[in-house]
C-alpha cells in the first residue's frame, strides 16, 4: 500500500509542473510529510505508554466512528449501566461537553478523542468496543495480549461494498481497516450475510459471534416504552402535534461530496404521502457524518415542512419512531426494515455510484421501491402496496439470515462480562 501511495503522488508531479503549481504541490507534500512524521513519533510513544501501563480488568472503552454516544456501542453501554455492572466505562468523543444522553454516573467517564487521557484508557482497558476502525485512522494505538477488541460495525445488511478493490477515495482508511482486522478479537454479527462480508473484507480469520446488533433492539418490544418517550420528546422540541407523521430522508455520502444528487422535492413527496397514507407529514433531512461540515450551505431539500436533523448524534433514535424512510445506498434502511414500516429508495446516480463503490446486491432486489427522479418517487409513494411490501420484507430478512430479536445487547453484555471476570 505504501508503494501505491508513493506511486500515486509521483504521478501528480508532472501535471503540477505543467499547471505551474510545482512549488505549491511541493509545499503540500512537505506539510503532509511533517504530519506523517508527527504521527509516527506519536505512535512509537504510545507503544512506550502501552508497555508501561497495566491492563485494568474492570475497564471498558467505547469508540464510534462518529466520535459520539451512538450506534451499537451506545446500546451495549446502556445494557451494562442498566444491570449495574461493576465496570469502569470510558467514552471517546469529539466534545466532552456535548455527550447527548450519556448518563452522568461515577463509573462513566468522558474523554476527548486522541488526547493523552484517551490513549491512557486505550492501552489500559480490558475490553475495547468499536463500530468501525480501531480508533482514529490517523492516530492508532497498540493492542496487547490480555485486551479484547469487539468490532460491532455500523452496518449489517448494507448494500455498499467497502473492500480494498472497491474503496478508491484514499489509502488512509483501507490501511487503518487492514490494521483493525488484524487486531480484532471478535466480530459481532446479526446475519449470515454480514458474516460473509466480514470474511471477504478485513476479518478473514476473526471469530464471529452471531449475537445480533444491539442498536437494532430498538425495533422490538423491548424498547416500546423508550420509543414512545423519544417520539414525544422530539415532537415537543419541534412544536409538532402528537398526530404528525414523520418521514426521514437520509442519503449516504459520495466520495466527491456531490450534493447535486440530493434534489428530493419535499412538497411533491408530502403531497404523495398525504394522498396515500393520510395525515399531516413532515420531512426530516439528515446527511451523513462525512457531509456535516458542508450540508448547511449545500442542502437543497428546503421547505417549511422540512426539519434538518443532521446534528442529532444518534440516527437510531430517529429510526425508532419515524413513520417511513428514504435513502439511496445507506445501510441504515437495512436496520429500519426491522420496523416493517414503509421504506423507499431515491437514487439519481445508481450507475455512477455502482462504479464508484459497488453493490453487494441490486437495489431492485430489496423490498424498497426504487426511484431515480422525483416523478418516480411520487408514483412509488402513491402506489405503495402494503401487503406486497410486508411479504418482501420477510423474504429479504430470511434470505440474509438475519436473527435480530430485541435481545442482542443482553447477549453481548453477557459475553463482555464473562471476559472481564
Amino acid at each position: 500500500m505504501v508503494n501505491q501511495i508513493i506511486a500515486r503522488k509521483m504521478k501528480r508531479v508532472f501535471p503540477a509542473m505543467v499547471e505551474g503549481k510545482f512549488f505549491k504541490r511541493l509545499g503540500v507534500a512537505w506539510k503532509q510529510f511533517k504530519a506523517w512524521t508527527d504521527r509516527q513519533i506519536g505512535y512509537q510513544n504510545r507503544v512506550i505508554l502501552s508497555n508501561k501501563t497495566l491492563i485494568k480488568k474492570d475497564q471498558i472503552l467505547f469508540i464510534t466512528f462518529q466520535h459520539a454516544y451512538a450506534c451499537n456501542p451506545k446500546y451495549i453501554c446502556e445494557e451494562l449501566i442498566g444491570r449495574k455492572a461493576p465496570v469502569e466505562i470510558f467514552w471517546a468523543v469529539d466534545d466532552p461537553l456535548d455527550t447527548g444522553d450519556l448518563p452522568e454516573l461515577p463509573n462513566v467517564h468522558v474523554l476527548q478523542i486522541n488526547s493523552f487521557e484517551y490513549f491512557q484508557a486505550a492501552v489500559s482497558s480490558r475490553v475495547i468496543v468499536i463500530n468501525s476502525l480501531l480508533g482514529d485512522k490517523w492516530y492508532p494505538f497498540p493492542v496487547k495480549k490480555g485486551q479484547y477488541v469487539f468490532e460491532t460495525w455500523h452496518g449489517s445488511l448494507g448494500i455498499k461494498r467497502f473492500d480494498l478493490d472497491h474503496y478508491n477515495t484514499n489509502m488512509s482508511w483501507p490501511v487503518a481497516a487492514v490494521r483493525t482486522g488484524k487486531l480484532t478479537n471478535y466480530c459481532i454479527s446479526n446475519s449470515t450475510f454480514e458474516e460473509d462480508v466480514f470474511r471477504e473484507t478485513f476479518w478473514k480469520e476473526t471469530p464471529i459471534l452471531r449475537l445480533g446488533h444491539a442498536r437494532n433492539d430498538i425495533f422490538f418490544d423491548t424498547y416500546a416504552e423508550q420509543r414512545a418517550k423519544w417520539r414525544h420528546k422530539f415532537l415537543r422540541e419541534y412544536g409538532l402535534s402528537d398526530d404528525t407523521k414523520l418521514i426521514l430522508y437520509a442519503p449516504t455520502f459520495r466520495d466527491t461530496h456531490n450534493f447535486a444528487v440530493y434534489d428530493l422535492k419535499p412538497e411533491m413527496l408530502i403531497e404523495a404521502l398525504e394522498k396515500r397514507f393520510g395525515g399531516d407529514w413532515k420531512v426530516l433531512v439528515r446527511y451523513h457524518d462525512n457531509d456535516k461540515k458542508t450540508e448547511s450551505q449545500k442542502n437543497r431539500v428546503i421547505s417549511a415542512n422540512v426539519i434538518d436533523v443532521t446534528s442529532l448524534p444518534d440516527i437510531q433514535e430517529l429510526l425508532s419512531f419515524v413513520d417511513a424512510g428514504i435513502t439511496d445506498y445507506s445501510s441504515w434502511i437495512y436496520d429500519f426494515i426491522l420496523s416493517r414500516k414503509p421504506g423507499f429508495i431515491y437514487a439519481r446516480d445508481i450507475k455512477v455510484y455502482d462504479n464508484e463503490r459497488g453493490f453487494y446486491f441490486k437495489l431492485e432486489s430489496t423490498p424498497f421501491p426504487v426511484a431515480t427522479n422525483n416523478d418516480q418517487m411520487y408514483d412509488n409513494v402513491l402506489n405503495f402496496d402494503e401487503k406486497r411490501y410486508q411479504q418482501e420484507v420477510e423474504k429479504f430478512l430470511a434470505g440474509k439470515g438475519c436473527m435480530d430479536d430485541g435481545h442482542a445487547s443482553e447477549r453481548i453484555a453477557d459475553k463482555i462480562m464473562k471476559l472481564m471476570k
